[in-house]
């Protein structure tokens, strides 16, 4: 029963990210800086976003008494594309916005990303901990 309340409470970053994302994609006609105006900049935009969502799901996910294992990741990366996939469907709705399959793409693997970096510092952290506090 308590592991299903500490659960409960993973999921207030995530849904605080995904607001973020919600809030920031309902901005019309939203341009990028001047260093960061390249062809398709945006994708990288997206990724830089969505990396950070993945990481949160993917905590969230393993902190829920029902996600064990390997369905973690194809949870986080179900529930993090679908997101994607309704913030583009949302954008058809924001005057200067459209939606992008190159952004869905660039959604998704930010989604992954995310979630290869924290099992990367699950994995490693008490390695890296020890290194650098030469224990």
């Amino acid at each position: 029963m308590v592991k299903f309340f500490r659960g409960s409470y993973a999921w207030v970053m995530p849904a605080a990210w995904a607001l973020l994302i919600f809030v920031l994609s309902s901005i019309p006609h939203i341009s990028t800086p001047g260093f960061f105006s390249f062809s398709n900049s945006d994708k990288i935009a997206h990724l830089g976003m969505y990396m950070p969502l993945g990481f949160l799901l993917f905590y969230a996910l393993e902190e829920w008494p029902c996600f064990t294992g390997k369905a973690t990741i194809n949870q986080a990366l179900i529930i993090g594309s679908l997101y994607g996939l309704s913030d583009e469907v949302h954008q058809l709705f924001v005057p200067g916005r459209y939606f992008d399959l190159g952004d869905l793409l660039a959604d998704s693997s930010g989604i992954f990303f995310g979630c290869i970096s924290y099992l990367f510092i699950k994995k490693y952290s008490r390695q890296l901990v020890k290194l650098y506090t030469h224990e």
